[in-house]
């Protein structure tokens, strides 16, 4: 009689433990259910990332292609205008040193001139003064 009680008290006790583990059972199931979706929400936000990280990536790479591209194009630039700056500088000083040149020649020829009337001025004066000392 005993040995049945204990038996039986066993046999609850071991029911008892055994929805005990299976309710552990069903609410680790649910709660690893929970976490595969927690996990595959996370891996589909991850993956959404890195969809975005690679097309900003291609986006950047493009932009900094087309920045050099253009930085290059500018340097060619601003190279040939400092060149024709440099070349206009030079043109601008040889036109002055002929433009100083012409004037220096007008002057001389007007110097030229003046004395040319000059000398022609003082022979007349001295041709008259021979001719009033001749009637004098």
């Amino acid at each position: 009689q005993v040995s049945q009680n204990e038996l039986h008290w066993f046999h609850q006790d071991s029911e008892a433990q055994m929805k005990k583990w299976q309710q552990e059972k069903k609410e680790n199931r649910e709660n690893l259910k929970a976490l595969k979706g927690t996990a595959k929400k996370h891996s589909d936000t991850n993956e959404r990332y890195l969809k975005s990280i690679d097309e900003k990536e291609k986006q950047y790479n493009a932009s900094v292609k087309t920045f050099l591209k253009a930085s290059k194009k500018f340097a060619n630039e601003k190279d040939k205008l400092e060149e024709l700056i440099k070349k206009s500088e030079n043109d601008s000083q040889e036109c002055e040193k002929r433009a100083v040149k012409a004037e220096v020649s007008v002057l001389q020829t007007w110097k030229e001139t003046e004395s040319w009337k000059l000398r022609g001025t003082i022979a007349k004066a001295e041709g008259n003064l021979r001719a009033l000392q001749a009637l004098g």
